[in-house]
């Protein structure tokens, strides 16, 4: 019984250190798989090398890609304030924004890869925006005069929205989805002639594509 108890321990010690090496031997194959997959599947390769120039071309053709939209109902407050006085007037409007959110296709770029196309996309923008009143209450106290008009008030408030959508995080992650997406989308429908694809698809923030050249 104790020589079977050793020689069962030691095939448990044989197999810790069998998958130790396995595991070794995984990490330090690793930085060659890419190229070792070059060489295995040379069809793949030359498929991105043509579709990528496809693609190329199409970007070049190609202006602006709506990736998203918003509307926003709101409620912005203004007072009118003279020293001394103090407040002499108001005024609540409740208003409605929408915008369109996309990307400039000639600022993609694109890199082509051994399993893979890699493209570096420029962060969204506004690409068109509108405010309306749906509702203004005024109480002035004071004098018309010196109290601001429902559309400047408008105009400030559709700048702090563009900010507000392009800035905070939150919106920002998003907008970051939807434009993967709606680009995806757009690859997919320029490609759908060519029959089915063999590789994938990697998208990146422009801004992180230079920042990694840099490091």
């Amino acid at each position: 019984m104790k020589g079977f108890g050793m020689k069962r321990t030691g095939r448990c010690f044989l197999s810790i250190i069998s998958k130790a090496l396995a595991v070794i031997l995984v990490m330090l194959l690793l930085p060659f798989a890419r190229h070792l997959f070059r060489l295995i599947l040379p069809d793949i390769t030359g498929e991105i090398n043509t579709q990528s120039r496809i693609l190329e071309q199409k970007l070049e053709s190609s202006q602006r890609l709506e990736v998203t939209t918003v509307e926003e109902e709101g409620i912005l407050e203004a007072k009118t304030n003279v020293i001394i006085l103090g407040t002499v007037g108001s005024t609540t409007i409740r208003y409605r924004y929408t915008a369109s959110i996309g990307i400039d296709l000639s600022e993609v770029v694109l890199t082509p890869d051994s399993d893979r196309i890699v493209f570096s996309l420029p962060e969204p923008v506004i690409l068109n925006d509108g405010i309306e009143a749906l509702e203004v209450n005024k109480n002035n106290f004071f004098s018309h005069a010196i109290d601001k008009s429902t559309e400047t008030l408008l105009d400030e408030q559709k700048q702090k929205c563009r900010e507000q959508y392009l800035t905070v995080p939150e919106h920002r992650e998003k907008i970051w989805a939807d434009t993967q997406k709606a680009f995806e989308e757009t690859l997919c429908k320029w490609l759908d002639p060519y029959g089915e694809r063999h590789y994938s698809f990697e998208f990146r923030r422009i801004e992180e594509t230079a920042a990694d050249q840099n490091t």
